[in-house]
């Protein structure tokens, strides 16, 4: 029986410990008041028979005394526990949050966002349970057991020892049952984080769904992971049945021999009947932590496995937190030096070299998959290179700390994420402490005032689910309103108007030009004719940099970036548009 994850949660969470201890001394108080009252209650029982007992009103009066402290008692303990049970749970789910906010992106794209979610609830549910109903038990069943046995061998030595014979058997019975729901919770644990993978899989590519017709495919994949739920969950249910059957039998086998014996002492002169009674009555304080010991000990396997898994995910790499923040240089802000990087075996960057110098605007072109967008990557420290080296302001970055090297750097990509909340509120994501006006200003720049302001509420317009409810330039222009507020030196800009209709993108791209004349700016062109006026075009096959120049520059040479240029202006003048 491991206790290891428990007590690391209060290693955790060190504000825990005092209400830790706490609740402990109300259990050892609760615990000792069971003693004291079974022997008043021997003692009035025997009054009772006894007419004319000088202190039965006494012992009513310390009877009454006792339960209003026992009440008191069972009161604050109640709140306690209920206090480490919210707390210790929240802080899991605090440290659980945190490791994936800090955790490497390289690390964070591997986990599902179903799993993730599943040790957040779910596990993080049963951890919540354990503390507040099962932790008591453990602290409380064997002290009030052994105190409770004390004083059965205080009434009578005989009838406690034939109470003992029974207790190998039901502990031997207790720890056969109990032991397989560790092994079957996890397995529960592990199928359900696979339903809601598939659940999250299915509403995050609606769309895609069903316009492949895709619905029976994830209604299949869906049913097969539910099925196997429901299969472990069957499991776990039998096992924990048969867990309650025996901790049924158990609670009402130590009674029955005892009572029968005890009955014949009564009779014999061997004991009274208020120590009969009150043997019977402190015999539950040594059958009950028994009979309530396997669903204890089942309860607490299957917390164990969810302590585990939450662990699995506070203990995941963070990110590095070394580093200093430097000065802003003169001459080259951004130089990649012979960048190496792969996802896999193969690598997509192989040799990248390129620098950005102070002011200017350079665009980054090249065919699907020669490793654009994975360059924003490696530059603003999502993926290390596995080669080469990045500098800004000629600091290597592994010198930077990484959060000082990305407040000098604002990225807009074609993926535009919104948060729960108001526009102005998404807006000020870029600098928390900024105030209405600078937030309407960064708005004016983003051209996005003018239909901010038409919605109802306007700046305190509520949106939808990332944003679902504005069209895709007006997203993408809230997005910019936040880099804007950044106002941060370099400009990272990933192929921001990719998506949008010719009139959205002609709106985000003044605002992109208004917002790159006082920046740096690095951009990935989808559209090469929005990057006709860039200082530079560097074109990228393959991973590396094969041409350099100016728009007419690059024609005039006739290689890659003329190959790019022409088809894809014979593909807009197919389709109607204009290079």
């Amino acid at each position: 029986m491991k206790f290891k994850p428990l007590l690391r949660l209060f290693k955790l969470a060190p504000k825990l410990k005092k209400w830790a201890w706490m609740a402990g001394v109300l259990v050892v108080l609760e615990a000792v008041s069971a003693p004291a009252m079974g022997e008043l209650i021997r003692r009035m029982t025997d009054a009772i028979f006894s007419p004319g007992s000088a202190n039965y009103s006494s012992i009513i009066i310390a009877t009454m005394i006792l339960v209003l402290a026992m009440s008191a008692i069972a009161w604050i303990r109640t709140r306690v526990i209920a206090r480490i049970s919210e707390q210790g749970a929240g802080e899991m789910r605090r440290l659980a949050v945190e490791s994936l906010l800090e955790m490497p992106v390289s690390r964070l794209d591997t986990i599902h966002t179903g799993d993730q979610l599943s040790r957040l609830t779910n596990d993080a549910g049963v951890i919540r349970h354990y503390l507040y109903f099962e932790v008591f038990w453990f602290l409380s069943l064997p002290l009030a057991g052994i105190l409770g046995l004390g004083y059965l061998f205080y009434l009578d030595w005989v009838m406690t020892l034939v109470t003992l014979a029974m207790i190998p058997i039901l502990v031997l019975i207790t720890t056969k049952v109990s032991g397989p729901v560790q092994k079957i919770s996890a397995e529960l644990q592990e199928n359900l984080g696979v339903v809601n993978n598939h659940t999250q899989d299915a509403l995050g590519g609606a769309e895609v769904v069903k316009a492949f017709n895709l619905q029976e495919e994830m209604e299949h994949r869906h049913d097969q992971a539910l099925a196997a739920t429901v299969a472990s969950g069957m499991r776990l249910a039998r096992q924990q049945a048969f867990v309650r059957m025996c901790s049924v039998a158990s609670g009402f086998l130590p009674f029955l021999l005892p009572l029968a014996l005890g009955g014949w002492f009564v009779v014999s002169g061997r004991l009274s009947a208020g120590s009969i009674v009150a043997f019977i009555q402190m015999l539950n304080s040594v059958t009950y932590p028994m009979s309530r010991l396997p669903m204890a000990m089942s309860e607490h396997q299957k917390s164990m496995a969810a302590f585990d898994r939450m662990y699995e995910l506070i203990d995941e790499p963070r990110e590095r937190q070394d580093g200093k923040e430097f000065s802003n240089g003169q001459g080259v802000v951004l130089r990649a030096e012979n960048l190496v990087f792969g996802y896999d075996a193969e690598p997509i960057l192989n040799g990248l070299s390129f620098e950005l110098r102070r002011g200017e605007t350079v665009a980054l072109v090249g065919p699907s998959g020669a490793g654009k967008s994975t360059v924003f990557k490696v530059l603003v420290g999502f993926f290390p290179p596995q080669g080469g080296q990045v500098r800004l302001y000629d600091q290597p970055l592994e010198n930077w700390k990484l959060s000082a090297a990305r407040r000098q750097m604002a990225m807009v990509s074609q993926d535009t994420f919104l948060f729960p909340g108001t526009i102005a509120e998404n807006i000020a994501l870029g600098n928390p402490n900024a105030g209405r006006k600078a937030i309407e200003a960064a708005a004016i720049q983003a051209n996005a005032h003018d239909f901010i302001t038409q919605l109802p509420g306007g700046y305190d317009h509520v949106l939808e689910e990332r944003g679902a409810n504005l069209s895709g330039g007006q997203r993408q222009r809230i997005s910019l309103a936040r880099a804007i507020l950044l106002d941060a030196p370099l400009l990272l800009l990933d192929e921001a108007t990719s998506a949008l209709d010719t009139e959205s993108e002609r709106l985000v791209q003044d605002a992109l030009d208004n917002m790159a004349a006082s920046r740096t700016t690095l951009v990935i062109a989808h559209r090469l004719s929005t990057i006709r006026n860039a200082d530079r075009i560097l074109v990228m096959d393959e991973g590396r940099i094969v041409e350099s120049g100016k728009h007419q520059e690059l024609l005039d040479k006739g290689g890659l970036y003329r190959q790019l240029y022409l088809r894809q202006l014979g593909a807009e003048t197919e389709t109607g548009g204009v290079a």
